[in-house]
This record gives structure tokens, sequence and C-alpha cells, in this order.
């Protein structure tokens, strides 16, 4: 992809050299600018390593449980802009955080908000009279918790990810529901072990009403047969994905010859598979980030206040400010 090349060689430092940096680093790779990438030492504090701070991008992709400390740290004088893998934080206590950083400056890595789902709603709403948008429901779910690397993991641990598959798959659907539907005024979650393979709980349902009366549910798992569905009810039609393709159905008044109610015919519809799917909202948030660093721009504060919103129902919490 290219973008504008109105500044020179940029030093790129990673927290975190796992799989998901490794993706991200693909992505700069393709991106016409010069990156340089400079090493960070996990073993050291931030204030020793001078080369991490004089960094023009920080990207952290380390465990979530370490990215409240990483942000403390460079909320003190860090002048770059910083990339921070969703979630933001994964404790209550820790949601000062959001007090504290520069939102000009500071990104965290929500990649849904970039997937083709956006694309294809606006292209239905611009086609079809669909209304508003009233319920979102999201069942995704894949055994990764039978895998022998799971027990291994980071996201197996309560210690190091207190809300289990909530924090790592399901904050994909709950800042989605944010994004679509707005402000959350209730919360309900419940969080369960299921395959006892490791100590964080790998099934979970998530209810969010939302403060304009729409409402949305996810359940996330990492116990259950390999299931990807996300369905929209808007006033006049629906949107399904079904981990293949997208369907819109429409028009809601759609009736069978002795004048019953029948499912509407599919009036438009989108092939992207799972793995497309996801890699591509990454690579276009990605690139939405490097764009506005190449800008020497602010990010919109709207984009941080959903951060804050997603991230606080993530943990069962209602922004009331």
């Amino acid at each position: 992809m290219e973008l504008a090349n109105a500044m020179p060689s940029l030093e790129v430092c990673f927290i975190g050299n796992g799989s998901h940096a490794s993706r991200i680093k693909k992505i700069i790779s393709n991106i016409d600018h010069n990156f340089k990438i400079v090493s960070h030492d996990r073993t050291l504090s931030l204030d020793q390593q001078p080369h991490v701070l004089n960094s023009d991008i920080i990207f952290i992709t380390s465990p979530n449980n370490t990215h409240s400390d990483y942000i403390k740290s460079l909320s003190k004088g860090y002048k770059g802009y910083v990339y921070c893998e969703k979630p933001p934080i994964n404790k209550v206590s820790d949601l000062e955080i959001f007090d504290i950083i520069n939102p000009a400056k500071f990104f965290f890595g929500f990649n849904y908000r970039y997937s083709e789902i956006q694309k294809f709603i606006l292209q239905v709403k611009d086609k079809y009279d669909f209304g508003e948008l009233i319920n979102i429901n999201v069942h995704m779910s894949y055994p990764f918790s039978v895998k022998k690397h799971y027990k291994g993991s980071w996201k197996s641990d309560i210690k190091k990810s207190p809300s289990g598959v909530i924090e790592n798959l399901g904050i994909h659907y709950l800042d989605l529901s944010v994004t679509l539907l707005g402000a959350v005024k209730g919360v309900f979650l419940n969080l369960t072990n299921i395959n006892k393979t490791g100590t964080a709980g790998d099934t979970a349902s998530v209810s969010l009403l939302h403060s304009n009366g729409s409402s949305s549910q996810t359940f996330i798992s990492y116990a259950t047969l390999a299931r990807e569905d996300m369905y929209f009810s808007f006033e006049r039609g629906d949107i399904n994905y079904n981990g293949v393709e997208f369907n819109a159905y429409y028009p809601r008044e759609t009736f069978n010859q002795e004048g019953l109610s029948i499912t509407p015919p599919v009036v438009l519809s989108k092939s992207i598979n799972t793995e497309s799917f996801h890699s591509d909202s990454l690579k276009n948030c990605v690139n939405f980030f490097i764009n506005i660093v190449l800008r020497n721009e602010s990010f919109d504060h709207n984009l941080f206040i959903n951060s804050k919103i997603s991230t606080m129902a993530m943990l069962g919490e209602v922004d009331e400010s």
C-alpha cells in the first residue's frame, strides 16, 4: 500500500515479539516507506533504553497483563506514536490509564473497526432502506483449549488473563458492537472454564444494553466446536456473516401465498473466508495507524472514547462520565 512519504525513515520498536508482532512487521514491510526496527529488552525498564524512547513508533504487542505498565511508562514523556494491541488493560484497577495517555498519539488496535463488516453494511444501506441497526448477535468459537499450545499459553493463566476468552477473543466483538451501536449503559457477563485445561475462563457470554436502546449479545468459546456467526438485525432487514459469506436479507414485508411471514430473499451477498476477514482487518488497521503517523496527524478522539467503553464492558463496567 502506498502512503504519504512526508517523513524520513521512521524508527519502530516492538515491545513483545510474538506471532502478532510478526504479522504486523510483515504488514509494515509492504508499506511504501522506510522503517528501521529498533530492539527492546524486556529485562530492562524503558528508562534504561533511550533508543526505545527515542523511536518514532512503539507497538505494544506483549501479553495483555503487561500493557498497563508499559502504557504508564510511556505516558511520562514519550513523544512518539503508540499502537497498543487490544485490550488496553485487563484489570479494573488499571482503568486510570485512560486518564493519563495522550489520545492524539495513542492508538488501540481494535482491528474489526476496519473490517469488511462496516463496508458491507454501508453498501447495503446505500442500496436498500434497512433502517437503524437494533441488535447484534455473535457466536464465535473454536476448541483452542484442547490443544497442547493452549495449556502453556498466557491466555490460559487466570493471573495473566483474568477475563480469559473475553479479553482475548470476545473483545473484538464487544468493540464492534460499541462501534456500530454506541455507548453502553448496562453489562451482563458470564465467564466459565469448561475444559479446565488452564485456570482462565474458556467460555463466556456477554450482553450489552446500549444507550440508544439497542442491544448486543456475544458468545465466545475456546472449548466448543468451531463456529463463526454474526447476525445484524436492522429495522427493515438483516445481515448475516457465517464465516464464508455476507448475506443481506430484504424486504421485511415478505409473505407466502397464505399471507404468512417468510425469510426474505438475499438481495446482496459477498464471499470472504474467515482467514481473509481477520487478516484483512488487521492490515487495514495497521495501515490506518501508519498513515496517521506519516501525516503527523492526531487520532480522532472518538476512537479513544470507544476504546475505553469497550474495555470497560469487557470488565463488566459502564462508563458513567
